[in-house]
C-alpha cells in the first residue's frame, strides 16, 4: 500500500487514496501517507476500518465545502501521531479511561507447560498441515468460488479438487512449501490493560524471580463486557504467575519465488492457484502449532483462543516487534519485519495463544477499532 501511495506521488497523480483491511490499523494508513519524510501525498490516504466508514469518507471527499479541512485535519492528526508519536489513532488505548476489568474469572488451574523459553520446528509434516486446510476458504476467498447448489458444488469437483490434488502434490515432491514455527511459553501477569511477559531464565534459575522482558498492551471493550486480552491472565495484584504462549509460522519463501516465476511467465492461473494454496497453508500452519500447545499444556480440544496482530483484539503491528524480541524468527527461520511491521515471508502468521477457558473471540469498538 505504501509502495503504490508512493508511486502516485512519483507520477504527479493526484487522487484521494483509501485503505483498509483487517491487517492493518489506523496509525499503518497514517504512516503510509508520508511519501518522503515528513512531506504528505497531498491528496491524502485516508484508512477506513470497513465500507460503512469508506462510503462516508467518500461523501466527504466529494463534498467541496468539507473536503480542504477533512483532508488537512487527517493530515495534522498524522504529523501527531507518527511524529510527534502521540497515541493518536494508535488504536491500542480504547477503553483505559473507563480503565475498569472485565469480570473474566481467574478460579481455573494455570496449566503446567513442558518447558519454558524457546523451541525452533523445521520439520514440521507438510502433509498433517495441508490435511487442516480450511477448504471452504481456500476455495472461495482464495481462489474466488462463487454460487452455491450445484454450480459451485460443480466447480469444486471439475476445479478445485484436481488443482488441490496436483499442487499439494507438487509441493511435496519439489518442497515448494516448507512449514517452520518458532513458539514458547513464558510466564506472565497482567497489569491493567498490559500483559508483562518475564524471563523464563529468571524464573526457572532463580526461585520464581520475575523480570520483566516485554509488555504488551491491548485495548479494552468500552461497555458491554469490558473484554481485553489481558483479563485472560492472573493479574499482579492476585501474587499469581500464569503462562502464556506465543507462535510464529511460515511456510517459507520458496512459494513466493515460485508465485513470482509464475507470473513473470505469464501463468497468472497457475500464480492465482499456488498463491491461494500459500495462504491458506500458512494458516494452516498456524493451526497445526496451535493444536501441539493445547497438547503440550494438557488442554481440551477447543478450550482457548489464538489471536493474530492488526485484527481489534490487539490491532498494533509494532508489537511485532516485540515478538521478534522474544522469539528467534529472524535467527532461526531467516524471517523479517517490513517497515511497516508485516510479517515477510508473506506466507507468514504470528500469535499469542490464550489458555483461559473463556476466552473468545470478541470485537472492540474505540477510536478506529472494530474487529472481531
Amino acid at each position: 500500500m505504501p509502495l503504490c501511495v508512493q508511486e502516485l506521488d512519483r507520477r504527479g497523480i493526484q487522487l484521494p487514496v483509501l485503505i483498509g483491511g483487517a491487517a492493518i490499523n489506523r496509525r499503518f494508513g497514517r504512516r503510509a501517507l508520508f511519501v518522503e519524510g515528513e512531506r504528505a501525498y497531498e491528496s491524502g490516504v485516508f484508512y477506513c476500518k470497513d465500507a460503512f466508514e469508506g462510503l462516508e469518507t467518500m461523501d466527504r471527499l466529494q463534498d467541496a465545502e468539507t473536503r480542504a479541512a477533512f483532508t488537512a485535519k487527517l493530515l495534522d492528526d498524522a504529523r501527531a501521531d507518527v511524529f510527534l508519536r502521540t497515541k493518536v489513532g494508535k488504536d491500542v488505548t480504547s477503553g483505559d479511561a473507563g480503565g475498569e476489568r472485565s469480570t473474566v474469572s481467574a478460579d481455573h488451574p494455570v496449566p503446567q507447560p513442558p518447558f519454558f523459553g524457546t523451541r525452533v520446528l523445521r520439520d514440521i509434516p507438510l502433509g498433517e498441515v495441508l490435511d487442516l486446510l480450511d477448504l471452504d476458504e481456500l476455495y472461495r476467498l482464495q481462489w474466488g468460488g462463487r454460487g452455491s447448489g450445484e454450480q459451485y458444488e460443480k466447480m469444486v469437483r471439475e476445479e478445485f479438487e484436481p488443482a488441490l490434488r496436483r499442487l499439494r502434490d507438487e509441493a511435496e515432491r519439489e518442497g515448494w512449501l516448507t512449514p517452520q514455527a518458532v513458539y514458547g511459553y513464558f510466564p506472565a501477569q497482567s497489569a491493567g490493560n498490559d500483559l508483562i511477559v518475564y524471563d523464563p531464565a529468571a524464573y526457572e534459575s532463580d526461585g520464581g524471580a520475575l523480570r520483566e522482558l516485554a509488555r504488551f498492551h491491548f485495548p479494552r471493550q468500552e461497555g458491554r463486557d469490558r473484554l481485553c486480552i489481558a483479563d485472560y491472565f492472573r493479574s499482579v495484584e492476585s501474587g499469581e504467575v500464569d503462562v502464556v504462549a506465543f507462535q510464529v509460522v511460515t511456510v517459507g519463501d520458496a512459494a513466493t519465488r515460485r508465485f513470482e516465476t509464475l507470473q513473470g511467465a505469464g501463468e497468472y492461473a497457475e500464480a492465482y492457484y499456488s498463491h491461494g494454496i500459500a495462504v491458506e497453508a500458512a494458516e494452516a500452519v498456524a493451526q497445526w502449532m496451535h493444536l501441539r500447545v493445547r497438547a503440550e499444556l494438557a488442554l481440551p480440544a477447543e478450550r482457548g483462543k489464538r489471536y493474530s496482530w492488526g485484527y481489534g483484539a490487539c490491532p498494533d503491528l509494532d508489537d511485532h516487534a516485540t515478538l521478534f524480541r522474544l522469539l528467534p524468527a529472524a535467527e532461526a527461520l531467516g524471517m523479517e519485519l517490513t517497515s511497516a511491521f508485516q510479517l515477510t515471508p508473506e506466507q507468514s502468521t504470528a500469535a499469542i495463544v490464550v489458555h483461559h477457558p473463556a476466552a473468545k473471540y470478541y470485537a472492540v469498538r474505540g477510536e478506529g477499532v472494530l474487529a472481531s
